[in-house]
């Protein structure tokens, strides 16, 4: 008689079947992973049954779970499978009960396409230009990033393979005194901007900040930087730097900068945490400040 794996799957959860195993408690689908030395939970649960280790890269359902758990690098779906299924009656793994699931209200979309990008881009005065050349952004930085003016507020989009996923504007008028901070338009997602450069890098800098990602890129140096903020950064985004060979923090020079790379350095522990020089704030500083701060951060980044 056939084997109905698919109903063997549904009444086994996933969750329940890794919490008997390892004996550990899974926080917000999130555990560490018994495959490698994982010092942060790298391992995450989705709700369709499936599991993923951002750390060691070993994936799949419950029954290749308990497959790796077992049999380690020897697991062989088609070898160890009538095991697997008697493995998995044994551990006794009731189904969880039904619960009523609540529809979460559906977030907001960025509503900006990449003509609105472009056009905020292209119709930008040389006025306007000043201000980026007040925060050492050259015109092919400018250019290549399509920074721009959206007749109200300066415009900087982050895009991944050209599709915006957020967008940041911040209001300055001299002659009205406003200088506002950059806030990010509704609908935009927190994300890694400049991410398309990491795809062939060797090395690269994680900042705090997309101007400081844009000094530290138009000074020769790959880097990204998340649009969320210092304290946002995320395990998942760690998947990113596994083929870069040299990985450097770089955040601002204070607490939060601290706290923040600090966070970083759980996610990717092999990345290296680089301290600015006294007194310096943070990248658009340290140009603003230091006569030769390109050649500084070539020397602190190898």
């Amino acid at each position: 008689m056939a084997v109905d794996i698919e109903r063997i799957k549904a009444s086994t959860p996933l969750l329940s079947t890794i919490e008997k195993l390892t004996g550990e408690q899974v926080v917000k689908h999130k555990i560490c992973c018994p495959f490698h030395n994982d010092m942060t939970p790298s391992l995450h649960i989705f709700d369709d049954g499936k599991w993923k280790c951002f750390g060691c890269g070993k994936h799949g359902d419950v029954l290749d779970f308990l497959g790796y758990y077992y049999y380690g690098l020897r697991y062989d779906p088609a070898v160890h499978f009538v095991e697997l299924i008697d493995r998995l009656g044994a551990l006794e793994i009731k189904p969880l009960p039904q619960r009523t699931i609540k529809p979460k209200p559906e977030k907001p979309k960025l509503n900006i396409s990449l003509e609105q990008v472009y056009r905020w881009h292209e119709t930008m005065s040389e006025e306007r230009r000043e201000y980026w050349y007040s925060r050492k952004l050259t015109d092919q930085t400018i250019n290549e990033f399509f920074l721009g003016w959206d007749g109200k507020r300066f415009t900087i989009p982050a895009l991944y393979r050209l599709i915006p996923f957020a967008v940041k504007r911040r209001k300055f008028d001299v002659e009205d005194g406003i200088d506002a901070k950059y806030t990010s338009i509704e609908g935009s997602r927190v994300g890694l901007f400049n991410a398309d450069n990491l795809v062939n890098a060797h090395t690269a800098v994680i900042c705090e900040g997309e101007i400081d990602c844009m000094l530290l890129h138009q000074s020769g140096i790959v880097a990204t930087t998340n649009t969320g903020g210092a304290s946002t950064w995320r395990d998942e985004w760690s998947q990113f730097f596994t083929h870069i060979k040299n990985v450097y923090v770089l955040y601002d020079n204070d607490q939060a900068g601290t706290d923040g790379a600090g966070k970083v350095k759980q996610s990717i522990r092999r990345a290296h945490i680089l301290t600015l020089p006294t007194g310096v704030n943070d990248v658009g500083d340290l140009f603003a400040k230091v006569k030769n701060a390109s050649e500084w951060l070539h020397g602190m980044v190898k």
